[in-house]
């Protein structure tokens, strides 16, 4: 393959630095990327103190059983398989796994990650164009646009959002490698063929991070046309050239293809049908969208999450929508010729939107802040490269278009910091959401799921009334509102369940706490049918299959029960409250030996794991194994000092094996952590007794009979004592 012909994109320099000496240029990039770090760590500074929000974090990272595991091969294997929240994203997925492995589960490790991949991408941005035009400054204007706008807090601030971010960077990188084939001279130095296999291997990667990066192959013809000039203005005699540069790409195009299709398979069960959502309401919702990003660009305020769809746009706002788009569309087609970088712009910012332009519907949302984090940067090219364009008129007009650079991207790091502000609690966050936005039920919703996690109940029901009164057949306040009353009115709870299951049957969050709230009550019977609903959609479901084992164990099905938690295993091999479970139902039924296996399987991941050492030992003890028994107690009494539990364990083990002393030891010890222990005064008076203290031993049995009058064991022995005493 051959790449076209150097550009130099002006006839004179674009700015003072190209005609520089190298050792000079390299001075002013590195302080250009300096500076772009910088300004981005202050613009986005309170991330640092932001935690998780209740919308999207917990079933992506917080309660994601796979990504709180940590780096794993399981984990690695489950993302690449994986449909779960209907996105195909592995990548996204492996790097919350790092996050969770190298910080731990706390916020503060992926927002950090999420605003150093988001300074990377500024720099990226910045020394690509500077590449491909020369132009440095026009470069660093368009990169600390991207870097510091508002609209983008919403990618860098979110921690779902990671998959934005981590493709971006692998795009901008995958464009990097694309600059070294179809132009080696503003390439690495590498050669045309590893730039171009480098770039498929990027584009797989930035692919595997999120689908929207679809677009960038288009992205790839539009550089093409500016600012590497490998294609002429198209019409008959170039359509040659045009078909040689395009197959060129055909195998990033077949990607495209291959990602687009494993997408709408993912997204299957969220793409709103046509039925409810007729095709000429989402092209109405398009272009209306489309006039609103470029409203939001150009003045980012009541920025929110979500923007919810409107029902039916007015026809007056749809025809002027289309007018202006059509307007500017055509207006810059014809200035085209003369001034290219207006059409790469313009293309790449209608281009890139059209995945998430709502043609193709999942979710309930019209538009979203996060969608403009590539297509952005060609409003961000026709602008910087339009204001130099004017400033090249006048030497006064040049000053003026540059202090209104500066004043613009101090008025973005503001709102940009002032936004990010916002991200720091969902309570924040939705009730900023609610007072920008009009009927805007989702939040209203989150602000209350909010404050039922600070315990304010009532608080939490108001909102989730709120919401209902907006939209009657909002399923996500139904089932909020049935886990706001659980505990305080039962039927309540189950009645809103079922509510919201009439609009939505097939909902799993909703089944499974309506099988949980029906197991509370001990309606076992229906919550083991619902339970198996579940299942029936999502066999995977851990918290199900955990929690039917507990309901088929209460109805005495031994087996189906133990048969639940060896699958819930299977997908969490060391999850305590599983192993826990089945190691209870193991001991129960005489399975002693089995129960032990899950117990050293918990230790073996964890040896400084005190209750499960403590458990290993209880289960020892029903085995009769009494040695290693006290053994795993005495490790959980090292690792844990000062358990009365772990001591009065200790202490009987003791006595079963007539080590009186050692037993009398750690049941005072017991009796002393516990005033109201009534066991471990019973078994301290047996082993004082035993082992010829009767005196001593009638106070603990009387200590004993004072805090349990009806210990029957504790009256007998007393009686014993007594009656030796009369002989």
């Amino acid at each position: 393959m051959k790449s076209g012909p150097q550009n130099p994109l002006l006839e004179q320099a674009e700015n003072a630095g190209t005609n520089a000496a190298p050792g000079r240029r390299k001075y002013t990039t590195a302080l250009v990327c300096l500076l772009l770090a910088i300004m981005t760590l202050i613009a986005y500074w309170p991330v640092f103190h932001a935690g998780f929000v209740d919308y999207d974090d917990p079933e992506y990272v917080v309660s994601n059983p796979h990504v709180q595991a940590g780096l794993t091969w399981g984990g690695i294997t489950w993302a690449m398989h994986s449909y779960y929240a209907s996105n195909w994203h592995p990548l996204t997925w492996v790097s919350h796994m790092l996050d969770v492995q190298l910080f731990g589960p706390g916020p503060m490790g992926p927002h950090c990650v999420n605003l150093l991949l988001h300074v990377a991408n500024a720099m990226l941005l910045f020394l690509l164009l500077r590449r491909m035009t020369g132009a440095q400054w026009r470069s660093a204007l368009v990169a600390a646009l991207f870097a510091l706008h508002p609209v983008h807090v919403e990618s860098v601030a979110w921690v779902s959002e990671r998959k934005d971010v981590l493709s971006t960077f692998f795009g901008l990188l995958t464009l990097m490698a694309y600059v070294g084939f179809a132009d080696p001279r503003k390439g690495s130095g590498r050669g045309p063929k590893v730039c171009y296999r480098l770039a498929l291997l990027l584009f797989v990667l930035a692919l595997m991070s999120k689908p929207m990066m679809v677009t960038l192959p288009f992205v790839m013809l539009l550089l093409d046309f500016w600012p590497l000039k490998r294609l002429p203005i198209p019409n008959r005699k170039t359509y040659g050239e045009w078909g040689r540069v395009i197959l060129e790409k055909s195998p990033f195009f077949l990607l495209t293809a291959l990602t687009c299709w494993a997408t709408v398979a993912a997204q299957q069960g969220s793409i709103q049908p046509l039925y409810n959502l007729p095709i000429e309401s989402r092209v109405e919702n398009a272009l209306v969208a489309y006039i609103q990003y470029l409203g939001k660009i150009f003045w980012p305020t009541r920025l929110a999450v979500p923007y919810l769809h409107e029902s039916q746009w007015p026809l007056t706002t749809v025809m002027l929508a289309f007018v202006v788009v059509a307007g500017i569309t055509l207006g810059l087609i014809w200035i085209a010729p003369k001034h290219r970088f207006v059409a790469t712009g313009w293309f790449w910012f209608l281009g890139t939107l059209i995945p998430v332009i709502g043609l193709l519907q999942v979710g309930i949302q019209s538009m979203a802040d996060r969608y403009t984090y590539v297509p952005a940067i060609g409003i961000f090219i026709i602008v910087a490269w339009g204001a130099a364009k004017i400033g090249e008129r006048g030497r006064v007009l040049g000053i003026a278009i540059g202090v209104a650079a500066v004043l613009a991207l101090g008025v973005c790091t503001v709102l940009a910091r002032r936004q990010a502000v916002y991200w720091q609690s969902t309570e924040q966050l939705f009730s900023h959401s609610a007072a920008v936005t009009e009927n805007n039920y989702v939040a209203l919703t989150s602000v209350g799921l909010a404050r039922f996690h600070d315990g304010k109940f009532e608080e939490a029901t108001n909102y989730y009334y709120r919401a209902l009164d907006i939209h009657p057949a909002y399923t996500d306040a139904m089932n909020n509102m049935g886990v706001a009353l659980v505990g305080r009115d039962d039927n309540a709870s189950i009645a809103w369940y079922r509510r919201a299951l009439a609009q939505k049957p097939r909902d799993v969050r909703t089944l499974y706490n309506l099988a949980t709230e029906l197991a509370n009550v001990g309606r076992n019977v229906e919550a083991r049918q619902t339970f198996e609903t579940v299942l029936g959609i999502d066999p995977e479901h851990f918290e199900t299959l955990n929690n039917l084992g507990n309901v088929l164990a209460e109805l005495g099905r031994i087996d189906e029960a133990l048969a639940c938690y060896r699958r819930a295993l299977q997908l969490q091999p060391l999850n305590r409250k599983a192993i826990e479970n089945m190691a209870l139902v193991l001991l129960k039924h005489g399975k002693g030996g089995e129960a032990v296996g899950l117990y050293r399987r918990l230790i073996k991941a964890s040896p400084n794991d005190a209750p499960a050492h403590y458990s290993l030992g209880l289960a020892l003890a029903v085995d009769s194994q009494w040695d290693e028994a006290i053994h795993e107690y005495l490790e959980a009494a090292r690792l844990m000092p000062g358990n009365s539990e772990v001591e009065y364990n200790l202490g009987y083990a003791y006595r079963v094996q007539k080590r009186f002393g050692e037993a009398a030891q750690h049941l005072e010890t017991a009796v002393r952590l516990r005033a109201d222990f009534p066991m471990a005064h019973y078994n301290l008076g047996c082993v004082l007794a035993d082992s010829g203290h009767p005196d001593e031993a009638v106070l603990q049995l009387k200590e004993a009979l004072r805090e349990k009058p009806d210990y029957q064991e504790a009256e007998a022995e007393l009686q014993g004592l007594n009656d030796l005493k009369t002989k």
